[in-house]
């Protein structure tokens, strides 16, 4: 699977020391190169160059915070994919992160075998020629098999809603939604929410 890792960058923008050293291990140990920034100022001063990587990047970092530099990566002309690590239960903000132009969240504490997995995809994502109109016509299709209500919940969800205000809106019970949302994982064959969320965002809806 890491065929190409030794020439990808990944770079690790986060002020959680041992968070930083932490990633980076995991990475280095599965052959990639990691470099690591202790603020979103110092990784802007750095001018990442456009060699091909991922930029792991905490919202919650003081100022400038993760959204923030995010908006600067993308008017600096930027097109490394970003995977913003989120705290717990801080779906609105990865909603934000994702409208803004980031390709997947993690939640912290995050199993190291997903952060793999996403640096994984996010890699393959951006060596993939195949254009975004056969992404969206892929996500439509996958999003277009989920039945009306399996849509509504996944509509809160794409909003950034917790499972409490979605039962409130819809007159379901916290259960019964959060029965919706696994059945929507396991349709659309997604391991993660984040998943689910880049499928909605990539088919435009």
């Amino acid at each position: 699977m890491h065929h190409r890792a030794f020439d990808r960058i990944v770079h690790i923008v986060d002020a959680d020391a041992a968070a930083r050293q932490h990633g980076a291990a995991v990475l280095r140990a599965s052959d990639y190169e990691v470099q690591t920034h202790a603020s979103g100022s110092d990784f802007l001063l750095t001018h990442p160059d456009a060699h091909p990587g991922c930029i792991l990047l905490d919202i919650q970092m003081p100022e400038p915070d993760g959204l923030d530099v995010q908006d600067k990566l993308i008017q600096a002309g930027q097109t490394m994919p970003v995977i913003v690590f989120t705290g717990e239960n801080a779906l609105d903000i990865a909603v934000r992160a994702m409208k803004a132009g980031a390709l997947y969240f993690l939640e912290k504490p995050y199993l190291d075998a997903d952060l793999l997995r996403m640096v994984a995809e996010a890699l393959a994502r951006q060596e993939a020629t195949e254009d975004s109109a056969d992404c969206k016509a892929d996500a439509t299709a996958r999003l277009d098999s989920l039945s009306p209500r399996e849509t509504q919940v996944m509509q809160g969800l794409a909003e950034g809603s917790p499972s409490k205000i979605i039962a409130h809106e819809l007159g379901l019970s916290i259960r019964t939604v959060e029965m919706y949302r696994t059945q929507l994982m396991e349709k659309l064959e997604a391991r993660s929410l984040s998943t689910v969320l880049r499928l909605w965002f990539d088919a435009g809806r």
